[in-house]
């Protein structure tokens, strides 16, 4: 396949070198700042992975604490009927504390609200 003699000169001028070095350039930028952009985006979902994690386990530890809690609240009722009242007094407190601990540990706000 021949190539005519005008588009060889043209593709053969300086000024289409310039603009394909220019592109080149521009390309090279923008995918410099996009890796920046990336990096900065990961870490962000990292921080937030490991901060998930945490309250989770948290709030999770703090189910096992209700459910031990309902589990000795039943226990200690059907043992002895006529200590309810100070049974139900120790299950609250038991409940209040793990409520504290769920409140102490928030699930923190999604990348899409912080790492915007």
């Amino acid at each position: 396949m021949t190539v005519p003699p005008r588009l060889k000169t043209a593709l053969d001028s300086s000024l289409v070198t310039r603009a394909v070095q220019l592109i080149a350039v521009l390309a090279l930028g923008l995918s410099l700042w996009l890796g920046v952009q990336l990096r900065a985006q990961t870490a962000c979902q990292a921080a937030y992975n490991e901060a998930s994690n945490a309250s989770q386990r948290a709030r999770a530890m703090a189910a096992e604490q209700d459910r031990q809690a309902q589990d000795e609240l039943f226990r200690q009722v059907a043992d002895n009927p006529q200590s309810t009242v100070v049974h139900l007094r120790a299950y609250l407190a038991r409940r209040a504390a793990a409520n504290a601990q769920r409140h102490a540990n928030p699930i923190p706000a999604p990348p899409s609200q912080t790492c915007g």
